[in-house]
């Protein structure tokens, strides 16, 4: 008997000191809550549907990769899948938000109706820059609650915009509304379309890789293409005329799986969130306006005429559009949204976020 009060004395005996061994640990940081305060190891799967050595994925996307990895330790891992090697680029929204892909990157525009309201940058006259137009569509969803509900299936890293669309021509020199009638013109989108039917042409829907080859052959009259096109899809050897008046942006969103973001510890969403928002969203921008300089420089040696739209040249286009504006705002006033409102501060942003 004193043998067994003997063995379960030491049992007795180590289990508390083993226990206070434990207490220690935690209040040292060590143990399990440790490694939770530190975080857990992610490697983050990236889907987008451009190209591999698209400046998005060389530089933005590998910018967040690379910091998130030094800030971790390498705890925090990325994986990229461009070219949409995932799935294609109406789908990559609905891959961030059923978790397929970690973070997503594409068009609102590839899946119409869905986010009604970030078209506002599609208007035209608004975005005078990708840069330019980032920094609006970026402050607009930090502002608007209806803005962040549109992407709430998901954690919006950041918004941001394409150049905005120019006409180009091969042998049609635009100045003016009336230049465009009848005329078979390339639209972007949908709202490019009633757009381009305000100014009387006839709207041709076709992806950019048939641009080329339709106005060389006259099957289009002219194109409504950012100026980055003339050097990413050669449009600089074919477009002799090209009018500037800043008609319409497409917007693009970056959003992550809000599990894999609530997985994040608190630290490690401090860093990433760092690395998103407005700044990097006028970032996204700017790597299309240095390709659009590129383009305009290779056209202007290439002997193309560009017609930039100002004053009372310009008015006359704006009147012609009013009525595409007034239908944008009347559509989402119909729909609940504050239409009148969003348009209105995106004027504002429009002078206040210009450098």
């Amino acid at each position: 008997m004193k043998k067994f009060i003997g063995i379960l004395f030491m049992s007795m005996l180590v289990f508390v000191l083993s226990a206070c061994g434990s207490d220690d640990e935690t209040a040292q940081g060590g143990g399990s809550s440790g490694d939770e305060a530190s975080g857990k190891s992610h490697n983050l799967i990236i889907s987008h549907f451009l190209p591999g050595n698209h400046p998005i994925q060389t530089q933005v996307f590998d910018d967040i990769g690379s910091t998130l990895d030094e800030e971790s330790d390498g705890r925090i891992t990325t994986e990229l899948y461009p070219s949409n090697a995932l799935g294609d680029a109406g789908s990559q929204y609905d891959m961030a938000v059923t978790g397929e892909a970690d973070i997503a990157l594409s068009v609102h525009g590839y899946t119409p109706g869905r986010f009604p309201l970030v078209s506002v940058l599609e208007l035209p006259f608004l975005a005078e820059t990708a840069e330019h137009g980032s920094r609006i569509i970026a402050n607009l969803y930090e502002e608007f609650p209806e803005f962040q509900e549109e992407h709430d299936e998901t954690e919006a890293l950041f918004l941001f915009t394409a150049e905005p669309a120019q006409i180009i021509s091969k042998d049609h020199k635009i100045e003016t509304p009336d230049d465009l009638d009848g005329l078979r013109v390339r639209t972007p989108s949908p709202l490019g379309n009633e757009i381009l039917e305000a100014l009387g042409a006839a709207p041709v829907s076709m992806p950019m890789g048939d641009v080329y080859e339709s106005l060389e052959r006259g099957v289009i009259d002219a194109a409504m293409v950012p100026l980055e096109t003339l050097y990413n899809y050669n449009f600089h050897e074919i477009a002799n005329y090209i009018t500037v008046g800043n008609f319409s942006a497409t917007p693009f969103f970056s959003v992550m799986n809000k599990d894999t973001y609530n997985s994040f510890s608190d630290a490690d969403r401090e860093v990433l969130d760092s690395l998103t928002g407005i700044e990097t969203a006028a970032e996204a921008g700017a790597v299309f306006d240095v390709d659009g300089q590129k383009g305009k420089q290779q056209s202007e040696e290439n002997g193309a005429e560009f017609i930039e739209l100002s004053g009372d040249q310009l008015a006359a286009w704006q009147d012609a559009l009013d009525e595409v504006t007034q239908g944008w705002i009347d559509d989402m006033e119909a729909e609940g949204y504050p239409g009148q409102e969003i348009y209105d501060r995106a004027v504002e942003l429009k002078e206040e976020v210009r450098e």
